[in-house]
């Protein structure tokens, strides 16, 4: 059994009995992980009371086999995103770039870029307004795409790497980018100029950028549809909660 030590954030919280919890973590030098919190829901405990979801902290965990799950020994809260409670399209954000963290970054993998633009992302969103969030969430899911290799650049083909003139472009699920007219498969959603646009926007532009703009609806109900179909395609499943952002 090896100990370790690492800044870590509380993804989800499952009960396990009636003094413990399963807690999936994503910490900073260990990558995702499944952690059982033993006596976490006594009133007397190492980790300053019940655990919860988006929550950050200084964490101590031991690391086992990788098919058991690794024990969660103390916990020293440092950062809680109280917004996230209080506003639901915050609300809402930070529940599908959970899900979405949960679905499709591997076990154990060490990622620390990955847990920082985590963490800022949940944190941006705690502190935004309600017309705020839809881009904040979808530049966030698009971020972590993007870090795990998952999508591609918006100016060129994702199959062949031809450069692409600006304008609509034949987004691909199974590529996670546009495509040229000569790529271009069957299942190919068909973007509209700002939507395309859009997506480089969010995958590149300063947080501080993002927060100021306000998708027009057709445009969201695209970029959700551009994500939706790429998450079906990685994770089997779409996000039930981004239906709601």
């Amino acid at each position: 059994m090896t100990v370790h030590k690492s800044s870590v954030l509380i993804l989800q919280c499952q009960d396990w009995s009636e003094t413990s919890q399963v807690v999936h973590i994503l910490a900073r030098e260990a990558g995702r992980l499944r952690c059982l919190a033993k006596g976490s829901r006594r009133g007397l405990n190492p980790f300053s009371g019940p655990l919860e979801r988006w929550t950050c902290g200084q964490a101590v965990f031991s690391l086992t086999d990788p098919n058991r799950l690794s024990t969660l020994m103390e916990l020293f809260e440092t950062e809680r995103f109280a917004g996230l409670r209080e506003k639901l399209p915050a609300f809402y954000g930070a529940s599908a770039l959970t899900e979405l963290i949960l679905a499709i970054v591997p076990d154990a993998e060490r990622q620390p870029e990955l847990y920082d633009l985590a963490v800022e992302s949940l944190r941006r969103l705690a502190s935004a307004d309600g017309r705020e969030c839809p881009a904040l969430t979808f530049a966030a899911i698009l971020r972590v795409l993007q870090r795990l290799g998952y999508v591609s650049a918006t100016d060129r083909c994702a199959e062949c790497g031809r450069h692409l003139a600006s304008g609509p472009a034949d987004f691909s699920p199974g590529h996670g980018g546009p495509l040229c007219a000569a790529c271009r498969p069957p299942a190919a959603i068909r973007a509209a100029a700002r939507t395309r646009e859009a997506v480089a926007f969010l995958l590149a532009a300063p947080w501080d950028e993002v927060r100021r703009v306000r998708l027009a609806p057709a445009t969201a109900a695209q970029v959700r549809e551009i994500l939706q179909a790429r998450l079906e395609e990685l994770a089997g499943r779409k996000l039930a909660s981004l239906r709601y952002v």
